[in-house]
This record gives C-alpha cells, sequence and structure tokens, in this order.
C-alpha cells in the first residue's frame, strides 16, 4: 500500500516542529537569594527578560531543604545570588549529594562570599571569598577586598567556550572582588587587568556530575543591564543545564 506524498510530506513538518519544540524549551532555574541587599525589583525585571528561561525564587537559608537530590527532576539549573552561611550539616550533605547526581550550577557575584564557614563549598563552586587571611592550598592568602562601581576592561580568555560564544573583549561598570582564591581545577573564561580587582573573574569546573560555573558579575543594574552580562549569564545556564563533561 502506496502512502501518499502530501501525507508523508505533512507528517515530517509535524515531526520537525514537535523536535523543535521539545529543543527550545525553556530551562527551568531555581535562583537563590539571601544574606546580601540587592535591587529587587531591577533585578527580577532583569530575570523576567532573559529568553528561553523560566525561573524560581529560592529564599536561603530558609529554604534550604530544597536543595536536596530529586530537585533535578523540577529544574535543570540553580543559580546562586545569595551570600549566607549556616546550613546544617544535613542541609549540607543534600546539597553534595545533590551535585554529585547532577544538576547545572552557575553562581554569581556575592556567592563568592557565602557559606564561610563550610570550606566543601568553596570546592563546588571553585572558589572563595575570605573574609580573613587564610592558608589555601598550601599559599597563604590575605583577606579579600571589594570595591563598588569600578570599571573592568574584560578580556575574554577562552573564546571558544559555549559560555564566551559571540563575545569579544569588553568593559563593564561593576563591584570588583580583590585577592579571592580560585582552586586549581577552575577552568577560567574571562580575566581582568586591574588593581582593585583579582585576574580570573569567570570560570568553569565541574563538581560530582554537575557542571559549574563562576560569574563574578550582578553587583547591581549597572551589570544587569549590561547587554554582555546578559549573554554571559544565559549561555552560562544553557550550558550548565546539558550536564556534566570532563
Amino acid at each position: 500500500m502506496k502512502i501518499p506524498r502530501l501525507f508523508l510530506a505533512t507528517l515530517l513538518l509535524v515531526l520537525t516542529a514537535a523536535a523543535s519544540a521539545v529543543s527550545a524549551a525553556p530551562v527551568r532555574v531555581l535562583l537563590t537569594y539571601g544574606g546580601h541587599g540587592f535591587k529587587t525589583n531591577e533585578f527580577f525585571a532583569m530575570w523576567a527578560a532573559l529568553p528561553n528561561i523560566t525561573y524560581t525564587t529560592c529564599e536561603l537559608p530558609r529554604q534550604a531543604d530544597m536543595l536536596k537530590p530529586g530537585l533535578e527532576q523540577q529544574f535543570d539549573v540553580i543559580v546562586l545570588y545569595d551570600m549566607v552561611k549556616g546550613f546544617i550539616p544535613d542541609q549540607q550533605q543534600a546539597f553534595v549529594a545533590l551535585l554529585n547526581h547532577g544538576i547545572g550550577l552557575v553562581a554569581t557575584h556575592h556567592s563568592l562570599a557565602a557559606h564561610d564557614d563550610w570550606p566543601e563549598y568553596w570546592h563546588i563552586i571553585g572558589g572563595h571569598y575570605l573574609r580573613k587571611p587564610a592558608t589555601l592550598d598550601g599559599q597563604l592568602h590575605a583577606a579579600s577586598t571589594y570595591h563598588e562601581g569600578q570599571e573592568l576592561h574584560v578580556k575574554v580568555a577562552d573564546t571558544a567556550h559555549p559560555i564566551t560564544a559571540g563575545l569579544k573583549d569588553f568593559t563593564i561598570h561593576d563591584e570588583a572582588y580583590g585577592n579571592f582564591y580560585v582552586a586549581p581545577d577552575a577552568h577560567v573564561l574571562l580575566t581582568v587587568e586591574h588593581p582593585k580587582c583579582g585576574r580570573d573573574i569567570a570560570w568553569t569546573k565541574t563538581y560530582g556530575r554537575s557542571r559549574v560555573c563562576y560569574l563574578m558579575f550582578g553587583h547591581d543594574d549597572h551589570g544587569w543591564n549590561d547587554p554582555n552580562y546578559r549573554i554571559l549569564l544565559q549561555q552560562a545556564i544553557h550550558w550548565a543545564a546539558e550536564g556534566a563533561s570532563p
């Protein structure tokens, strides 16, 4: 029995449309906040404008019990914009178990200073803002610093990475962190040469079965409204959502 060509053509169009719809499904983000003030209206307006991304907020530490295995069924990526500490041991273990199972993680801005009482977190995100001098990886690090309102001339260190795709060197007005720790296994994406800022300001790594990215930017609406920041944030989220890789 011959199948009419028109039917086959129609079926092909339907299947193609269905495949496109699946591939275009929004990335589901759980967005954490807490422990640091910010301009909420402007911040969430930026998030609402990000294309092909949906987000749900998570206030930490109050909702820290959400960060446990099974969350990956509801969300593709966790984006950290909190600066909290005080996870109890059960919550720390549950978060590690979730990352070992596999979920995307994008840490931004002051999340670098979160959990100064939990060294494993520093390994998770690949860096740490030091509130006092400390020895890490056998080296003495001075206390970290912060300076608002800096003009940062950013160099794209890895132009071939999906997170930096399409970007060239750029300048952004944002807060600078200095003297912070960056883990030896971090793959550096962006660098800055600035007297008040650490050199490596964006990187990727893996933790367990999870892709992890850190972006230093995001203090206020100067950064949030910068088109380069929005591109980096979107591409970091989509990269992290694709799963762990070597």
